[in-house]
């Protein structure tokens, strides 16, 4: 199947960096925030995956793509890459990746970043796996037997103990104290902790309570609707908003002065607003859920996102009445 100069490009442009070039990879800055980052990668995503791109190594780009991808949308790997420059999710991310397997050639990854093999590498290797060649006097006789408490090295060869028979044992440890001992030593610094984690929330909930029973009258002195109680109109002094008074706030403010009616009125204007935009963040959170719902990876339902985007909004619709958004 044929493709075009478009496609074997943006395939050849994600090949071109090295493996560990994530930001690079997707087009992004390491400033980037999350969600570019996202839709940089769906971008690129789309135009090199094999069934949308027929050029031969689109499947190898796709993979490139997928690997930052999982690195930079993961935060914990994505700090240990900013931090490191290596990949996070590799085992052997410190050692040449000249060969294709950490255990190439027998080895675990003991080949410098030279390619030539280090000074130690075959005694080293002989001696923990019992390999043979050469003429290291760890090359021939038993490798070593484990006995006890750790494990003892014998004879590596040549009758020569290298490591002068060295015995290592495990240190035991000291003795600890009966369980039910320790749970009541860290039972009262436990439950005091737990009662400072709970104290805000204590708060939270006994202030209101207070007010409350201390409180002469506890009924509401206005209303953002008319009825047969609320039927006195006010107005806010900055917006002009509308709310309705009972008889309740006649009496209760009858010989208030000027300035304490204004500074109610301006209470209420701010309760208004502030519930307004509180409703009008939740309608744009499902807004933006419902196009990302519509927008999909590889096609995207057109009836789905033109009902999102009309979606009613009728908090934010009274925020901007206000020039308030």
């Amino acid at each position: 199947m044929s493709y075009t100069k478009e496609q074997e490009a943006i395939v050849l442009k994600v090949l071109s960096y090295k493996s560990h070039q994530f930001y690079e990879i997707l087009s992004v800055k390491k400033t980037s925030e999350e969600g570019e980052i996202k839709r940089s990668y769906r971008k690129l995503a789309i135009k090199c995956h094999p069934d949308k791109n027929p050029h031969p190594r689109s499947s190898e780009a796709f993979k490139v793509l997928n690997k930052a991808w999982e690195v930079l949308s993961d935060p914990q790997k994505k700090t240990i890459f900013d931090q490191t420059g290596s990949d996070p999710t590799s085992r052997f991310s410190g050692a040449s990746t000249s060969s294709s397997s950490p255990f190439a050639s027998g080895r675990s990854g003991f080949a410098s970043a030279g390619g030539g093999a280090h000074p130690f590498e075959d005694d080293l290797f002989n001696m923990f796996f019992g390999g043979g060649g050469g003429n290291s006097p760890f090359n021939s006789g038993p490798t070593f037997t484990f006995g006890g408490n750790g494990f003892t090295f014998q004879s590596f060869g040549g009758g020569q103990d290298p490591f002068m028979r060295h015995r290592r044992t495990t240190r035991r440890a000291a003795p600890r104290p009966p369980q039910q001992n320790r749970d009541q030593a860290q039972s009262p610094q436990s439950l005091w902790e737990g009662l400072k984690g709970l104290l805000p929330i204590l708060l939270i909930l006994i202030v209101p309570i207070l007010s409350a029973l201390f409180s002469d009258d506890t009924s509401p002195d206005y209303s953002f609707v008319p009825s047969r109680e609320f039927n006195v109109e006010r107005r806010t002094p900055r917006h002009n908003i509308p709310f309705f008074v009972n008889d309740h706030f006649t009496k209760k403010y009858e010989n208030k002065s000027r300035q304490q009616l204004r500074n109610y009125d301006v209470k209420v204007e701010n309760l208004f607003i502030q519930d307004k935009r509180a409703k009008c963040s939740r309608e744009q959170i499902r807004k933006d859920q419902l196009i990302e719902d519509a927008v999909g990876w590889f096609t995207t339902d057109t009836e789905k996102l033109k009902q999102a985007e009309n979606m009613p909004m009728p908090n934010c619709d009274v925020l901007r009445s206000l020039n308030l958004i």
